[in-house]
């Protein structure tokens, strides 16, 4: 099938297949090139340094910590703002990585979210000739699980297990019939979902029951542990909403704080995660080095040696760090240097390359350097400092020692903003381009 599609999505391309750098460049969309849904000044003049005709000159990846929608609405919108193509082979998203994950694609997995989570799970299905090309990029793109299960799936297979509201408590257990169900067998966490109350009881008992909350035979005691593999994305504690609302709004990190301490409670044991994705975990910047290094094998040229991550620094907001931004550059950094494990899930990260890539391209084979470039664009910068304290966005940095965390502070360069970011980058790399002879506001 990869044979069938192949030549049909490189004809889609939107790069130069001619010029050849050997490097890449990581954009983080939230704050270095959008404020909430507004376009940042000298964003577009920034992009046209990295773009000729239309076209990238560079492979480019964008990364978010997004779950809510697919990599191909994302890109759409990425190219309305731009006002330049972005295809969804550009987009990482905090979930983008769970395509790696392929001994789980054919199991009974819960997915919980926000969205349409399980389009965003599933595997593309070809239905017809006319939306051929349609389907071949939601195929390529969509994250490969074949059974998926949504948690609004269980409220009505199993009415009575969401009846924390009085008003669902209508369930008649004189008629209720049981209906076929298949024990799940994983739990992806997309993201925080609506209704947390209704979405912690009931993953709470697909954990007591090891997948089967139907079954109504949990008994104290018999808790099997491990209990079922658990992946979680974009584990930020908060998150900023619009302009006109300078306080923090609850994240996925807040829901996964609950879920946790629910699963304690009520075991005395540890919720584990066979997996954690998203900013700052390194596999979120692994997979993004692989969508750069296909970028440049479609265009063949010589796989990238170096990446730059541009990322966003705050210095006096609830929702961020100075180095939580970096953070997850400067550990890809470290494990392109040194190898190893993930550092909050303790995965080994050399068993996710790509398998049809070359031994001899092997992502540490070639790879040398991430360089860590902050944008001083001072988004959300004023009014949201709570108490006096400054916290951490993400639930993974107070995971990290002191020294870890003074060792990972630093980042390689800092810039005002990205369009000085890439005019740095492009010098250093000593690549020549025509700057926008004018400055607009966009």
């Amino acid at each position: 099938m990869g044979s069938l599609f192949k030549p049909l999505l490189r004809v889609s391309s939107c790069f130069i297949p001619t010029i050849k750098r050997s490097f890449g460049i990581v954009l983080d969309i939230d704050g270095v090139l959008l404020r909430g849904r507004d376009l940042l000044p000298r964003t577009r003049d920034a992009i046209a340094q990295i773009t000729h005709n239309g076209k990238f000159s560079i492979p480019t990846v964008f990364l978010t910590n997004g779950t809510n929608s697919m990599r191909a609405e994302k890109a759409q919108r990425l190219s309305e703002y731009l006002d330049i193509s972005v295809l969804p082979s550009q987009v990482v998203m905090a979930h983008s990585p769970l395509r790696m994950f392929v001994d789980l694609h054919e199991k009974h997995v819960l997915v919980v979210g926000q969205g349409p989570v399980k389009q965003i799970a599933r595997t593309g299905r070809l239905r017809s000739y006319r939306a051929f090309a349609c389907i071949i990029i939601h195929f390529r793109f969509s994250l490969g699980f074949k059974k998926v299960t949504s948690v609004d799936d269980l409220r009505e297979m199993f009415p009575f297990l969401d009846c924390g509201d009085f008003s669902r408590r209508k369930t008649d257990f004189s008629k209720y019939v049981k209906p076929a169900f298949d024990p799940l067998q994983a739990i992806i966490l997309l993201g925080e979902p609506v209704r947390w109350e209704g979405a912690l009881q009931i993953l709470s008992d697909v954990l007591l029951t090891n997948g089967d909350p139907g079954s109504l035979s949990y008994k104290r005691g018999t808790l099997p542990f491990p209990h079922l593999p658990i992946i979680a994305c974009n584990v930020d504690l908060v998150w900023m909403a619009e302009k006109p609302l300078p306080l923090p709004r609850f994240g996925h990190g807040m829901f996964l704080h609950c879920l946790e301490t629910i699963f304690e409670k009520q075991t005395g044991k540890e919720l584990h995660y066979r997996a954690v994705l998203g900013k700052p975990t390194e596999m979120s910047y692994l997979h993004a080095a692989h969508c750069i290094q296909n970028q440049a094998l479609d265009r063949g040229i010589d796989p990238p040696k170096c990446i730059y991550v541009v990322g966003l620094m705050l210095k006096k907001c609830y929702s961020d760090n100075p180095e939580s931004d970096i953070l997850g550059a400067k550990l890809f950094d470290r494990y392109l240097r040194h190898g190893g494990l993930g550092r909050f899930d303790h995965i080994d990260l050399d068993t996710f390359e790509d398998e049809v890539r070359p031994p001899a391209l092997k992502t540490r084979r070639v790879l040398r350097r991430c360089v860590a470039v902050l944008v001083e664009t001072g988004v959300y910068a004023e009014g949201c400092r709570l108490n006096g304290n400054i916290q951490p966005v993400s639930k993974l940095t107070s995971e990290l020692s002191p020294r870890e965390q003074e060792a990972l502070r630093c980042p390689d360069f800092v810039e005002r903003d990205l369009f000085s970011a890439l005019r740095m980058i492009l010098s250093r790399e000593r690549w020549i381009t025509p700057f926008p002879s004018h400055s607009s506001s966009y």
